[in-house]
């Protein structure tokens, strides 16, 4: 953005961010000409970080400078843009995006949400935290989208594998098995988003919501068209399906535990719980 549109999306006069760059509160927009310069999301939040300081009082440079300076890495700004990686098209931008989620699936794996710092996500893609803040406002609208793209990899992995496939019960045990070889490698994010539902906030109860609706939804439509058929008896089909998705899902985490158990017994076992008990003699 030109510094007309900082100024007023931020409600900071041109001359403060001219004074708080010229002092080193405010780290300098990327050049393209003599006259010519970009700030970005990143700017935004520096700016907002200091308002949020001074709350409208009047404190000294040196001070905000002390304060910036033992801020939380992850809510800091890094100064540095890798300039050499900014992508100039849509198309190169959600690929990069992409990427930036890549990596941000294994951190988030291995570190957990909350202890990790957008420097450790910049640190793993060798790129500079203000490359970073080009593609994502934050932290918490990348572990969304990191959710949305998990759920909508493994709903389309089952629609994939299941293309062609007459059986009712033959569909059902893919999408089971699909389900099971993505939660494998995805439960510590779902874990996490979980446990996001404890704070005040509302999103991650939306956002839970949302994707076991995008598990389901498949899994009822099967079920209705399974009793329209005369294949299985009445039954809702809604709870049904939950109560299939919540068993494979505690039944997966029992087969990360030890070497017990394979999935082919899990299958058996619901087959003999759930679907020969379905069936219309």
């Amino acid at each position: 953005m030109r510094i007309n549109e900082l100024v007023e999306k931020s409600g900071t006069p041109r001359t403060t961010i001219h004074y708080y760059l010229r002092e080193g509160l405010l780290h300098p927009p990327r050049k393209t000409g003599r006259t010519t310069a970009f700030y970005d999301e990143t700017h935004l939040q520096r700016l907002k970080q200091i308002n949020d300081m001074k709350k409208g009082t009047r404190l000294p440079i040196s001070f905000l400078k002390e304060q910036i300076a033992n801020l939380n890495p992850s809510e800091n700004v890094a100064p540095d843009f890798d300039v050499t990686k900014t992508v100039k098209t849509t198309k190169e931008k959600e690929r990069k995006r992409e990427e930036i989620m890549k990596a941000a699936i294994r951190v988030f794996s291995r570190l957990g949400y909350h202890q990790t710092k957008v420097s450790d996500i910049a640190k793993e893609l060798k790129i500079s935290t203000g490359s970073f803040y080009l593609y994502f406002q934050n932290k918490r609208e990348l572990f969304i989208d990191v959710i949305d793209q998990v759920f909508k990899a493994i709903v389309g992995e089952a629609a994939v594998a299941i293309k062609g496939e007459e059986n009712y019960f033959e569909r059902m045990r893919i999408r089971g098995r699909v389900f099971f070889e993505n939660y494998t490698r995805y439960n510590e994010i779902l874990n996490q988003l979980r446990a996001e539902i404890a704070s005040e906030e509302e999103w991650p109860r939306e956002k839970l919501k949302k994707i076991y609706e995008g598990l389901t939804n498949p899994v009822i439509r099967e079920i209705k068209d399974a009793i329209k058929q005369g294949l299985i008896r009445p039954v809702d089909p809604e709870l049904l399906a939950y109560t299939l998705t919540g068993l494979i899902e505690i039944t997966s985490f029992r087969l990360s535990l030890d070497s017990k158990y394979t999935y082919e017994d899990v299958e058996i076992f619901i087959d003999d719980l759930y679907v020969q008990p379905m069936l219309l003699k």
